[in-house]
Formats: structure tokens, sequence, C-alpha cells
């Protein structure tokens, strides 16, 4: 009986000093399951990003559009003085940060009012979740494409109002603004849709008793609670915006991509572009801080 006792005490002790712990054995493998994500996001992150910086710094060609081979010409800060001296460039940045300021608030309220409506019991919910999702499967290059192509460029009241150019165009011009921020809302749906969900129950519960009418009880129970993430929507809305395809910042760095001489300036533009939005998120959230407490 002594001898088997110590032999297990010796198994154990051995045992101890040869095989890892399970919070080692835990920590490897979420290491090695994340190898993946960090090789992508070494190779399609952080190497491009490297990249457009020196490209910025090169009156580039393509034949040696980072500058390795001696082909390109280096030119220091000039491809950033170039851009800032552009008024063309500045008012075109302005008018994108006055066009996204308008238009976040609007697909914010829009995905909040989408959300609580989803959120209610009825007959087909998911079907509509489903909907309101497509956007999201949907949007990349493909869509790109189809738009390129012309596809849903039939407007909705051109066989009811032929012959009435104005009021085709007032309807149009309501219709596309709608169908555009629908589009855009669809990430925010889900994370409004996720925040409703997690407000307590008895919450709603209290205020009843004590009165409260629907709408006193999403001002003062629902809002309050999920304000983190309408701060958080709007800074996604923010940043969905800046980067849209009809941006017309965009437009322009396309422009001078397609022209072949000029993806320094380019590189250049898309820097101080993303310094100047990250300035408007910082403000933004400093601004909101007091509103999260």
């Amino acid at each position: 009986m002594k001898k088997q006792i110590k032999a297990k005490k010796q198994l154990a002790h051995s045992q101890k000093y040869t095989l890892l712990s399970f919070e080692k054995r835990r920590s490897i493998e979420g290491f090695l399951f994340s190898i993946p994500w960090l090789i992508g996001f070494l190779g399609f992150i952080v190497i491009p990003l490297v990249l457009s910086v020196r490209i910025s710094f090169f009156q580039t060609v393509l034949t040696d559009l980072y500058g390795f081979q001696g082909t390109s010409t280096f030119v220091g800060i000039n491809n950033y003085v170039k851009v800032i001296q552009d008024p063309s460039i500045g008012q075109t940045v302005f008018e994108s940060f006055g066009m996204s300021i308008i238009k976040v608030p609007v697909i914010v309220a829009f995905s909040l009012f989408v959300a609580v409506l989803l959120k209610q019991e009825f007959p087909g919910r998911t079907v509509f979740r489903i909907i309101f999702f497509i956007p999201v499967i949907l949007a990349g290059t493909i869509m790109t494409y189809l738009f390129a192509d012309g596809v849903g460029n039939m407007s909705v009241f051109s066989t009811i109002t032929t012959g009435v150019n104005e009021i085709n165009t007032f309807f149009g011009t309501i219709m596309s603004n709608i169908g555009s921020i629908m589009w855009a809302s669809s990430v925010e749906i889900l994370i409004f849709l996720a925040a409703l969900q997690s407000v307590p129950a008895t919450l709603y519960e209290v205020v009843e008793i004590d009165g409260a009418t629907a709408w006193e009880s999403f001002w003062h129970v629902t809002l309050p609670y999920i304000s983190p993430f309408v701060i958080l929507n709007c800074v996604y809305a923010l940043v969905d915006s800046f980067v849209a395809s009809d941006n017309p910042v965009m437009s322009i760095m396309n422009t001078m991509t397609q022209e072949g001489t000029k993806y320094g300036q380019a590189s250049a533009l898309s820097w101080l572009y993303m310094l100047a939005t990250l300035a408007v998120i910082l403000i933004f959230i400093l601004l909101t801080r007091r509103w999260l407490k």
C-alpha cells in the first residue's frame, strides 16, 4: 500500500514539471488561433500603411510605385504642401465633413427607430431583420460594380409623373436619400438591437408601476441605458461616411490614381484626410463624454 502511494506521488510530481498547466495550454491555443488574424493584419493592414507613407514622399511612376528602384523621385513633404495649398481639395474636404455632420444624426436616429420597432413581437420579425441586414451582406465590390452599371437608377415615380419633371425629380431625390439612409444603417440597427435587448426588464416594470408611459419609459430608461451604444453608432457612422464610395474626397483620390502620376499626392491626401477624420472623432468623443457619465 505504501509503495502504491509513493508511486502515485512520484507520478504526480513528474507530471507537475513535464506537463503544461491548463492556463498555459489555453493561452497557447488562443495564440495559435490568432496567428491567421495576425498574419492578415500584418500583410493587409500594417505593411500597406507603411508603404502608403513611403509613397506620399515620392513622385512615383507605375514602374517604381514604392521608390525602391530609384525611378521615382523623392520630393519630401512637397506632396503634402500641394494638397494643403490646393483650394479645391480644401473645399471638398469641408463639404465632405459638412455632409457627414448632417447625415450621421439622421442615420443614427433612423437606426434607433427601426431597432425599437424590430424589438417588438410581431409576425415575420426575423424576416424583417434579415431584410435590414442585407446591405451588410451585399456591400462591397459587387454592389459597386452593380451601381456603376446603372442598376437601381429607375425612378419609382417615373410612370406616375410622366411629363412633370419637377415632381419626378423631387420624389426621386427623396427616395434616393431614403434609400441611402437605409443602406447605411444596417450595422447600426444590429448594434441598437443588441443594446435594447440588454436593458433589464425590471427597469421597465418599475417605471410602469409608477405610471410612466411608453414615451416616458423610452426617454428616462431606454435612452440613458443605451447611451454608450448611441456614441458607438455615431462614431461608426462618421467613419463609414468619411470612407464611403460616394464621398467626394474618395473621388478625388481615385482621380489622382487614375492619372498614374499622382500616387504620391493621393497618398498624402489620404493621410491628411485620415488625421482630420481622427480629429473630428476625438472632438465628438470629448463633447459626448459627459453624457456617458
